[in-house]
């Protein structure tokens, strides 16, 4: 089958797009899980909370997770109880969190489209004449990640407090994100949490992405791109 030039082109532009989404976003399905909160609650410098004993406070976090990851109903959240009897959170950190999941289902939706088309675009190229773009595609996607994980982790090192103000900015509308130090989401997700949770998910992203850069490398090397690639010496790169 004859894939017409364009569509290479455009396979070519979508696979170097989809790879910051795919390279981002994957390390979430690993840290906004309890597994990650508990690892953060054992760390001898994590700091503990002034209302919640440390299983209370696990038994909390975790109904909270499972909302957000469609394990559990709004309904078994917002009547999520201490271990005294009272309503473990406020309406407005409810809201804050039915606002969190509109967000995090669209990540993950975003993520699930990146890989798909990510995966189309990398199967028409490899199955095309100009099957020497796939390594050269992954390679663009992995440095315009690069681009990307170095601003955040720069910025979110230089002020944290401004970096984590912006990013709330950006998805959630003014007041509806900030509570006391006293409020059930600050008890559980303290600061230091979230700058955990930020260099950490940038260093995996950094790992997925020297991954993806040596699956290009190995694929330059094989024979099937070598002789793809030979003929181009001879041509342009545009396709016709």
């Amino acid at each position: 089958m004859r894939i017409p030039g364009w569509l290479l082109s455009i396979s070519r532009t979508v696979l170097v797009l989809a790879m910051p989404l795919v390279l981002l976003f994957s390390p979430l399905y690993l840290f906004a899980t309890p597994g990650f909160v508990r690892h953060e609650y054992s760390l001898r410098d994590f700091p503990p909370s002034e209302r919640f004993a440390p299983e209370e406070r696990l038994r909390i976090s975790d109904t909270i997770l499972h909302y957000l990851r469609n394990k559990a109903t709004l309904a078994d959240m917002s009547e999520e109880t201490t271990d005294s009897g009272e309503i473990a959170l406020l309406p407005s950190e409810v809201q804050h969190l039915v606002d969190v999941k509109v967000v995090m289902d669209g990540i993950f939706a975003a993520h699930a489209v990146a890989v798909g088309l990510g995966l189309v675009a990398a199967l028409l190229l490899w199955f095309s004449p100009r099957r020497h773009w796939l390594p050269t595609a992954l390679r663009q996607g992995v440095w315009l990640m690069g681009g990307i994980i170095a601003f955040i982790l720069v910025f979110s090192f230089i002020d944290f407090d401004v970096f984590f103000t912006r990013f709330h900015q950006i998805f959630f509308q003014p007041g509806t994100w900030v509570f006391y130090e006293t409020d059930t989401l600050i008890q559980l997700y303290p600061l230091p949490f979230w700058m955990d949770a930020v260099w950490k998910i940038g260093v995996t992203t950094l790992v997925l992405s020297g991954l993806v850069y040596l699956l290009a490398h190995l694929l330059d090397r094989s024979p099937a791109v070598a002789a793809a690639a030979a003929p181009a010496t001879l041509d342009s790169d545009t396709p016709r």
